[in-house]
């Protein structure tokens, strides 16, 4: 608003110096009026890019509305991406665990979906939720081994887990 009356003030001030320092001539009614107009361009502004920019309007087809270009939306296919990249990342850090912890060489394909999380303040976080683990050992093992890894899995990842 401070903006809006700053640049009335300016424009009226602009204008009444220049009639002021005018000479006397043909074309002092002309720069006068030009004056004028300026002066009320810049008071009815605002009802003008009110009405362009759509959020009112009598025809939508005349009036279009450009207040989505000014949201910020998020990009969808970044998000799937990089929880892709995020999921795969963790499927090879399994199987290096595993690995170390078992002595299990293992290929392990993780199930997921992106969920949204509301917090307190209605922000919407996105997430990753891993909603299965399957695991393939390569060798056959004890029982006592895939329990151990089930039960590590099961405790670290809170997700159903299947082990082959």
């Amino acid at each position: 608003m401070s903006v809006y009356v700053l640049s009335v003030m300016g424009t009226v001030l602009l204008c009444a110096l220049l009639t002021a320092i005018l000479p006397t001539g043909k074309t002092t009614s002309i720069v006068k009026g030009v004056s004028r107009l300026a002066c009320v361009i810049s008071i009815v502004m605002p009802v003008l890019v009110f009405f362009q920019s759509g959020k009112w309007s009598v025809n939508q087809n005349i009036f279009q509305n450009d207040f989505a270009e000014n949201v910020i939306q998020t990009d969808d296919a970044f998000i799937k991406y990089y929880s892709e990249m995020r999921v795969h990342e963790t499927q090879t850090a399994l199987e290096q665990v595993i690995y170390e912890e078992f002595s299990v060489q293992a290929e392990i394909v993780i199930s997921w979906e992106i969920y949204k999380d509301k917090y307190a303040d209605d922000y919407e976080w996105q997430k990753i939720k891993i909603t299965n683990i399957h695991v393939k050992n390569k060798e056959k093992q004890t029982e006592e081994v895939e329990r151990a890894m089930w039960v590590y899995l099961t405790e670290n990842y809170c997700s159903e887990v299947l082990i082959e």
